[in-house]
């Protein structure tokens, strides 16, 4: 039997890792700044974001955004600080001095306390069947430095046999750099390796840049005309190994 591949890559937030419910963050954001004194609904932080989706992306395409832990707090405390002056009109917060404060606090609970996203419900049994194939899984994601605390966290690090971290490694998808040092940490012939992502910009591109094949997770069927294979949930990939 021709073996097709021999190395699954997988991004980790929104293709391991996420809230089954597509208002989580939404909720969450409106929840956390009313213990600042700033009321909003799920659906004013929705419509805060959509301003936000064109400098992210140039904050995206710079390079400057996930290679350190510091550039990592740079890009989100910008985001979350942004959020609060779009919900807050700009005025002062009790007991804080700027939307910069709350920001900071805002990067600590969202991302170093309560970030342990969780692995969507199906990963945790792909993951197994995967390995049981006799698959190498490696990680290929841009994040914070304790990516792998999370993956420990959550039962599932044992899956994996390399991790490349944007944070760790000083180099951030969709630089064609970081996808060239996961070929190599895989081991395997870049045709034998398959990789899953769930943005079209970062992994998309980035895998295209260096001659890899792609899967695109696409959990809410938003990315229409998108040029390679889509799955819903991360069980579906077993049918393309």
């Amino acid at each position: 039997m021709t073996i097709k591949y021999r190395t699954i890559l997988l991004d980790a937030n929104g293709t391991l890792l996420g809230e089954e419910d597509p208002w989580a963050f939404e909720k969450r954001f409106a929840a956390a700044v009313a213990d600042y004194g700033i009321q909003a609904s799920p659906e004013s932080v929705r419509t805060a974001i959509l301003p936000l989706v064109e400098p992210f992306i140039a904050i995206k395409n710079s390079g400057g955004r996930a290679s350190s832990d510091e550039q990592y707090r740079l890009t989100f405390t910008w985001f979350y600080r942004s959020l609060l002056g779009a919900l807050d009109g700009q005025h002062a917060s009790a007991g804080f001095g700027s939307h910069m404060d709350i920001a900071d606090c805002l990067y600590e609970r969202f991302i170093l306390r309560e970030g342990f996203l969780p692995p969507y419900r199906e990963v945790p049994d792909t993951l197994m069947k995967l390995k049981n194939r006799g698959l190498r899984l490696g990680i290929l994601s841009n994040y914070p430095t304790h990516l792998e605390d999370v993956l420990r966290l959550h039962g599932i690090h044992h899956y994996f046999n390399f991790f490349v971290v944007s944070s760790v490694v000083g180099l951030e998808k969709p630089d064609p750099a970081i996808f060239n040092l996961a070929i190599q940490r895989a081991g395997s012939p870049v045709e034998q390796i398959l990789y899953v992502g769930d943005d079209p910009d970062d992994d998309l591109r980035g895998a295209r840049q260096v001659g890899l094949e792609i899967v695109l997770i696409d959990r809410l069927d938003r990315m229409t005309g998108v040029d390679c294979p889509r799955i819903s949930l991360l069980s579906d990939l077993l049918s393309f190994v």
